[in-house]
């Protein structure tokens, strides 16, 4: 006969354990009663967060792909269509642009301005008139208080201005302060549909929306950047020749009606060849000139090619409701976290207790 399974926890176990929740319940209410108060305490002292949601659906990638292989086709009949690769920056790598030193550099700079007569840089705004958690400022406290003395005997360098962002010159504030901005800053990327998502979190709603809108309009101007770097130097190598070659071919048009209106009644050979010459000179400056013209639109028009288009689906709107927990449910929450951790306490410190013992024994 197969042995009958013992139950993991006995009913005598769970008798004894019930009893001693009941023997400690003046310490489990006690404690829950301290935690809670200490929640209320931290709930109505605390500061309200907006958040701000930006929807962006950046040029699909298909159409540069469908591009590639069209031009494939079209090489083997003997047409061009320009050549096409695949882009290194793909809307799976924005979260990693967006958390770069550079681009946070460049939202510390940013220039906010509201309506409530704030008109600063956000980094002044995040150090001097960001409304900050009490609690926060106690914890950092004793980190900034060494801060202090290890800057009081460390050799001063060059002055620079603390509310500047330079990417290669940061100094351990202001890496505190990008660190800072990275925690209100979420990107979230639909791998299905490529949508991205930008979010920026500030105790002052209009200044999440501000941000926000930054946010988009500078990851924008980054990837259009990227996208039509090559584009945009071949297209002004193109405007160069050209203008070059308007100049050489207006400097022999010019040189061409001189010399004839000179001789005009001159029937000399020697005055004929000059005058071909000269012809020809300036249809082939002409030739030089039409051609440069149509390289000049071509590459325009690839430029354009390569702009990438991005559609804002959610634009930035200043929230009317922060988008932390309500009050009601952080102090439910609070209450149910102490009673758990009472229970804890009571139900470890018999186990702990007995370890204790068993060291002290060993010891001796």
């Amino acid at each position: 006969m197969e042995k009958e399974k013992k139950p993991v926890i006995k009913e005598q176990d769970l008798l004894e354990l019930l009893s001693t929740l009941i023997a400690n319940k003046r310490f489990i209410i006690r404690f829950t009663l301290i935690f809670f108060a200490f929640g209320i305490l931290l709930t109505f002292t605390s500061v309200k967060k907006y958040t701000v949601e930006v929807m962006v659906a950046p040029e699909s990638s298909e159409a540069t792909s469908l591009a590639g292989n069209l031009g494939s086709l079209a090489s083997m009949v003997g047409i061009d269509l320009g050549s096409s690769s695949n882009d290194a920056i793909y809307p799976l790598l924005y979260p990693d642009i967006v958390s770069s030193l550079p681009f946070l550099s460049t939202m510390m700079n940013v220039r906010i301005t509201t309506e409530e007569g704030i008109d600063t840089t956000y980094s002044y705004y995040q150090e001097e008139l960001q409304k900050k958690f009490w609690f926060g400022q106690v914890v950092k406290a004793p980190k900034e208080l060494v801060g202090w003395i290890a800057k009081v005997f460390k050799k001063k360098g060059p002055e620079t201005d603390p509310y500047v962002f330079d990417p290669y010159r940061l100094s351990e504030k202001q890496l505190l302060q990008i660190e800072a901005l990275m925690g209100n800053i979420t990107v979230f990327v639909d791998k299905k549909t490529e949508v991205i998502t930008l979010s920026f979190t500030d105790p002052n709603p209009e200044i999440a929306a501000v941000m926000a809108e930054r946010m988009e309009t500078e990851l924008e101007r980054i990837v259009t950047e990227y996208r039509t770097k090559k584009a945009l130097k071949d297209c002004q190598y193109m405007e160069k020749l050209y203008n070059e070659s308007k100049i050489e071919y207006e400097k022999a048009q010019t040189e061409y009606a001189e010399f004839v209106d000179h001789n005009r009644n001159v029937t000399q050979e020697r005055v004929l060849i000059e005058i071909q010459r000269l012809e020809d000179e300036k249809d082939l400056k002409n030739t030089l000139y039409s051609q440069w013209a149509q390289q000049l639109l071509m590459s325009q028009a690839k430029l354009q090619q390569h702009t990438p288009v991005f559609t804002t689906l959610k634009p930035a709107a200043v929230p009317a409701l922060p988008s932390s927990l309500r009050r009601l449910y952080q102090l439910a929450l609070y209450g149910i976290l102490g009673f758990l951790m009472a229970v804890g306490c009571v139900i470890l410190k018999k186990p702990v207790r007995s370890v204790i013992n068993k060291i002290r024994q060993s010891d001796k």
